[in-house]
């Protein structure tokens, strides 16, 4: 089982791994994650045009990518990641953006090391199967977001792909899958009892709520830090359900969720474990 993995109290998950200090959802950042030290780490899932599960989290390239300015693909005008192959997503650059954006100000300020910015600009877009493969040779647990796709509501063959390959790779005990769309968590557990689900929240909570979790019954629950407090962190816990709250970069806020007995899912896992 998933938390089998995983500390019982005090959990930091690094949040697309650690992307405060090299671009997100790529072999790197998870990479640095581990080496950090933190248990575990978050990732998120998409689907390519011709049906590969790939690591992205927007539903469109521009912003981590260098999609807009990339010859090979001059012509586009639609740049919403379903409308590429797997083939075509592995020309563009996924790295360079996070050198000239500088997105928590760690480029600037020298935490991101020089000798790394040739590694940076060779990032791709990684495919789920490659993270699944490190999962397994490092036994490093991931947490995979589902996200919401551009097909048909009754379209879960998203959730059909990812069993498939949990089954394929062996890593079903260090996976744990999440969504803000609930119905491909019970989908998950219909077609495998084995995998651990987490159900994601962002304003409010389900009506009725633990008799709601024990509908999948899911292992743990992951909302919004904003409508996280003590009292239901304690409720969850006492009822057997794991409470991990996102996303969480105020340091002293986030020890003090670990305190009450959750853990917390941040973009600054190395400067958590160092405090």
């Amino acid at each position: 089982m998933f938390f089998d993995h995983l500390p019982q109290q005090g959990l930091i998950l690094g949040h697309r791994g650690a992307r405060s200090i090299v671009p997100e959802n790529t072999i790197l950042s998870m990479k640095r994650a581990m080496e950090s030290g933190v248990p575990c780490w978050e990732a998120d899932i998409r689907m390519s045009k011709d049906g590969e599960l790939v690591i992205f989290h927007d539903a469109t390239l521009e912003r981590t990518t260098d999609i807009v300015t990339n010859e090979a693909f001059k012509n586009c005008s639609d740049y919403r990641i379903s409308q590429f192959t797997k083939e075509e997503l592995s020309k563009l650059d996924a790295g360079s953006w996070f050198l000239s954006d500088d997105p928590f100000a760690t480029v600037a300020s020298g935490a991101v090391k020089v000798e790394e910015y040739t590694i940076i600009k060779k990032l791709q877009i990684p495919s789920v199967r490659e993270i699944l493969d490190f999962t397994k040779r490092h036994s490093f647990p991931v947490n995979l977001e589902i996200k919401e796709l551009e097909t048909a509501p009754e379209d879960f063959s998203i959730v059909d792909k990812i069993v498939e390959m949990l089954v394929e790779t062996g890593t079903m005990d260090l996976v744990l899958l999440s969504s803000f769309r609930h119905e491909f968590l019970h989908y998950a557990r219909e077609l495998n009892r084995d995998v651990s689900v987490a159900v994601l929240v962002r304003d409010q909570h389900p009506a009725d709520l633990l008799q709601y979790l024990r509908s999948f019954p899911t292992v743990a629950y992951h909302p919004n830090y904003r409508i996280c407090d003590r009292d239901l962190i304690v409720q969850l816990r006492d009822a057997g359900f794991r409470v991990n709250c996102w996303i969480v970069n105020d340091m002293e806020r986030a020890q003090e969720f670990m305190r009450w007995g959750a853990g917390v899912i941040t973009d600054w896992p190395q400067n958590l474990l160092n405090r």
